[in-house]
């Protein structure tokens, strides 16, 4: 079973909500509120089919809120490998190409990553164009497990602290910070993938609510009922949004803290459910 849905079980327990669990591995539940609700793995029924394409597509999220919120720039790349009923949409049909491409929208050093991944996998810090050239070389492989036909170049924010901020209805409930000051970088560039990274309870109430009214625009634009969002400061002290995530996985915040404060958002999670 995996970590999400025991605090899920929990929080039903703790609520006194019937539920059922539907399939062998534990991971398939089903709530009775009003109606069922299904939950399963780390899906929610709070996240509109729509909506949760458009956020795992770091392209798109970026074409919608650019105007809205400071959000570093965001360039797409078609792989030249893609399927031949997407070559019409090619425009760059070389890897060099698309790395010079990169190379004159954007300065050094430069994010190069896989449009919809997660956890830091093929997420590449480039300082010049042959690396650039790798990163790319690596997210289009087509026989590697994380490829992606997408690639996608973003600005380098120098980032002095980074958040994960989970809403509910556009409401702050949880905040934590990705925090590497006893960390070691062993090649993973997402903060809690480093050796000793750790995600780190906040309570401070100023930094809630400034979190919490930084990210009011991306709820005008995008209906999200439930998300995780990944919040830095750079070294002015400056917000910054720099994607969102449909699907939060606790496992880390659990290992590191109470798991009752991840069993809360899903007692919150339940509640607003059986108010709709």
């Amino acid at each position: 079973m995996l970590n999400n849905i025991r605090l899920l079980l929990q929080a039903c327990q703790n609520l006194n909500i019937p539920y059922e669990i539907l399939h062998t591995y534990e991971n398939l539940v089903r709530i009775k509120l009003d109606q069922y609700y299904y939950f399963c793995n780390y899906s929610t029924p709070l996240i509109e089919q729509s909506v949760a394409h458009l956020i795992k597509d770091k392209e798109y999220t970026y074409s919608i809120l650019k105007e809205k919120i400071k959000t570093p720039k965001t360039m797409g790349f078609l792989s030249p490998f893609c399927d031949e009923k997407y070559q019409q949409y090619l425009k760059l049909k070389t890897i060099p190409d698309i790395a010079y491409e990169i190379k004159i929208n954007f300065k050094f050093p430069v994010i190069v990553k896989r449009n919809s991944g997660s956890g830091g996998l093929n997420v590449f810090l480039c300082q010049n164009l042959e690396e650039i050239k790798t990163a790319l070389t690596t997210i289009f492989n087509i026989y590697d497990k994380h490829y992606d036909y997408v690639a996608v170049a973003q600005e380098y924010i120098v980032i002095q602290r980074e958040y994960r901020a989970v809403f509910l209805d556009q409401k702050l409930i949880l905040l934590y910070e990705k925090d590497i000051t006893q960390a070691t970088f062993t090649g993973n560039l997402s903060p809690l993938h480093w050796e000793g990274g750790q995600a780190k309870y906040v309570t401070d109430p100023h930094i809630i609510a400034e979190i919490e009214s930084f990210c009011q625009p991306i709820f005008q634009e995008i209906n999200l009922e439930y998300t995780g969002l990944d919040i830095v400061v750079d070294e002015q002290g400056q917000y910054w949004f720099i994607e969102a995530n449909s699907h939060p996985n606790y496992d880390i915040f659990t290992r590191d803290n109470d798991p009752e404060l991840a069993v809360n958002v899903f007692e919150k999670m339940l509640m607003f459910l059986s108010s709709k």
